[in-house]
């Protein structure tokens, strides 16, 4: 090798946005979720609030996973600070609309809730464009 040839860093492995990918693929969905349940109960079906209070259990373990991938795109991917960030702050969505629904505090708990959706779903649409 002479001494003009640049030294190339390898390529950043690709398997953690494609992880990063998945996981918030999978929240959005269940949280586009919780206002299908939440839906069916407003309108009688009252196992769906069971449902619903399941859902947002698991919505959360999966937005913990997603900050995890994220983490991991942002090391070993080198990628951008933004997913942790994004996963963080929708984990904490979801914490304060868990206090919100068991505090039946519904006129609040309906507009957080549509703001957590739209989160989720724009962080969802961000890792597939990036």
């Amino acid at each position: 090798m002479s001494t003009t040839e640049a030294v190339r860093a390898p390529a950043p492995p690709r398997w953690p946005r494609l992880v990063f990918r998945a996981t918030t693929l999978v929240s959005a969905v269940m949280l586009f979720d919780q206002a299908v349940f939440a839906g069916q109960f407003l309108s009688g079906g009252y196992d769906s609030l069971q449902a619903h209070r399941e859902n947002a259990t698991y919505a959360g373990i999966s937005v913990l996973v997603s900050a995890v991938a994220a983490v991991l795109v942002r090391r070993p991917g080198r990628g951008p600070w933004w997913p942790i960030l994004g996963s963080l702050g929708l984990f904490g969505l979801i914490a304060l609309q868990i206090v919100l629904g068991f505090a039946r505090l519904i006129t609040v708990h309906v507009p957080v809730g549509v703001a957590t959706i739209l989160l989720a779903t724009a962080m969802a649409v961000a890792a597939w464009r990036r």
